[in-house]
């Protein structure tokens, strides 16, 4: 009777382990579930910051960017699809969702007003952690709901008053005054003028002068347009403000020809250094004893930094290459942004002659 009650106590005895051990299992189980919940919930494994919109939800910026596209139908050489396409290509965009307006919907206006977006189109980022490889975040301006503008490609003024055939117009006085401080390439008695605000560090200025834009309107505009170049050195460009002081003291030394030869150079070779900018302007019979005096003493840095200014509050410039091509007659004008094909100075041009 002994081992039948010694065997019937082992068997009462590991029926209560088992039902202890499952009730652990279940508690761990319980508890696994709402840990990885958490950690899930939480996704600590992403490093990046959370922001929060005005709605107050949190959007964690590992998320794809949206980028909404505010456009105008009435502008006819905006390239916005062309914008969008190009975007599209960005590798930090692939992903993207995109979003497109016209300034004639609904909410669209005061947005931008509200926003302080004076020029369409608008490419509106919802998030500035974007890849500075491509050289986009110096152009991203914040907004007022925590998205980003991202400052290039605007040049139409949905506000702006227009002349019959939709172009912005120029007072004669305020055109001279722009022309008598920069340097004429090219028929001085042109209808046309080529207005360029550049950078000697800027890729998409380089990209532009590489093209075949310049050549092409010397070829097929030869007795209509001439052309100025106007420095707009941007501050995250470290050469830009010495090739500024540089090519000044070249053309009061050497005036258009060696200007004009050096700027070129510099975009061929993508190279704007200051010893490389001084031995080039050498090779041009420029002395380099005065040039370099010239230089140091920043002769033209006043110069330089007022016209940008001028410049930026009278065509709307943030950017570079900016273009401005106006009728020297009427004082019509339109701007075209960044390196656009020869296609898109052409329409605009044929337009401003008619």
């Amino acid at each position: 009777m002994s081992l039948l009650n010694s065997c019937e106590t082992e068997k009462k005895t590991n029926s209560l382990l088992y039902i202890v051990i499952i009730a652990l299992l279940a508690v761990i189980a319980i508890m696994a579930f709402f840990v990885w919940k958490n950690i899930w919930d939480n996704k600590w494994w992403e490093t990046k910051d959370t922001k929060t919109t005005e709605s107050g939800s949190t959007k964690n910026n590992s998320d794809p960017i949206t980028v909404t596209i505010i456009d105008d139908k009435r502008c006819t050489n905006c390239m916005t699809q062309e914008i969008i396409s190009q975007l599209k290509l960005v590798p930090f965009l692939t992903s993207s969702k995109f979003i497109e307006k016209d300034f004639s919907d609904e909410w669209v206006s005061d947005y931008i007003k509200n926003s302080g977006i004076t020029k369409l189109p608008a490419i509106i980022l919802s998030s500035n952690k974007i890849n500075d490889d491509w050289q986009m975040q110096p152009y991203l301006k914040e907004l007022k709901d925590k998205q980003y503008s991202l400052e290039v490609w605007a040049t139409f003024d949905p506000f702006a008053k227009r002349s019959d055939k939709w172009f912005m117009t120029l007072d004669k006085e305020t055109l001279n005054t722009i022309k008598s401080n920069t340097y004429l390439k090219w028929n001085k008695d042109a209808k046309i003028s080529w207005i360029e605000y550049s950078d000697l560090e800027c890729p998409f200025c380089a990209k532009l002068h590489n093209s075949d834009v310049p050549s092409s309107l010397e070829k097929t505009y030869w007795d209509k347009i001439n052309k100025y170049f106007n420095s707009f050195p941007l501050e995250f460009h470290k050469n830009a403000m010495p090739a500024a002081r540089i090519i000044e003291c070249v053309w009061e030394q050497k005036w258009a020809d060696a200007y004009y030869k050096l700027i070129e150079n510099a975009f061929k070779n993508e190279k704007s250094d200051q010893d490389y900018l001084i031995a080039e302007a050498v090779k041009l019979w420029v002395n380099k004893t005065s040039l370099e005096k010239c230089v140091t003493d920043w002769k033209f840095d006043t110069k330089i930094t007022d016209q940008q200014k001028t410049w930026a509050a009278t065509f709307g410039i943030s950017w570079t290459p900016a273009n401005i091509l106006i009728n020297n007659d009427t004082g019509e004008y339109d701007v075209l942004s960044w390196a656009l094909p020869f296609s898109a100075f052409k329409e605009t041009i044929d337009k401003l002659l008619k």
